[in-house]
């Protein structure tokens, strides 16, 4: 059982953020603004953080492949980002200070850069024609200030969570 828990922790994650999309409201503050949900890219941080590069980068990979599967067009773009966002979340924490705020601002300043990316992509091959101010103003921000409020609810147990499992797998 303690084997799975890494793995439904993962999917948990990812299946949250549709359904909070579902559930969110739809009204005209929220057709301007776009609240993007990134707990999967959260997760993926913290397990980077938490119990390792190799893991975090096969989960960034393998659940990243599915997103674009699911959510996208173009298959690459969210597999591509979120393998090398595990990977440089876990080489940023050998510079950095492992704790928990450290954490959570590295799992911003990484939904900020996976925001720019996508954003560079769709606008690359024409998908969006929105300009950049509107874009930090209606999409980024939003999406930050979202993201903020799930962290500042959920990184700590999730921290707790991932160091119990580190721990567990260790005494294995």
């Amino acid at each position: 059982m303690k084997k799975w828990m890494l793995p439904f922790l993962a999917i948990l994650c990812f299946v949250v953020e549709s359904i909070f999309v579902d559930l969110w409201p739809k009204n005209d503050l929220y057709i301007d603004y776009f609240f993007v949900p990134r707990f999967f890219l959260v997760f993926l941080v913290f397990t980077a953080v938490y119990i390792g590069k190799m893991r975090a980068m096969i989960y960034g990979f393998i659940f990243g492949l599915l997103y674009d599967c699911v959510y996208t067009e173009l298959l690459g773009v969210y597999a591509f980002a979120f393998t090398l966002i595990a990977y440089l979340a876990a080489k940023a924490m050998k510079v950095l200070y492992q704790h928990w705020f450290i954490a959570c601002l590295l799992a911003l300043f990484f939904i900020t850069v996976l925001e720019f990316y996508v954003y560079g992509i769709q606008l690359l091959i024409g998908r969006t024609d929105m300009p950049w101010q509107t874009f930090c103003s209606h999409r980024l921000w939003p999406t930050l200030l979202l993201n903020s409020a799930f962290l500042l609810v959920f990184s700590y147990p999730l921290k707790q969570r991932l160091v119990k499992i580190k721990r567990l797998e260790q005494e294995h």
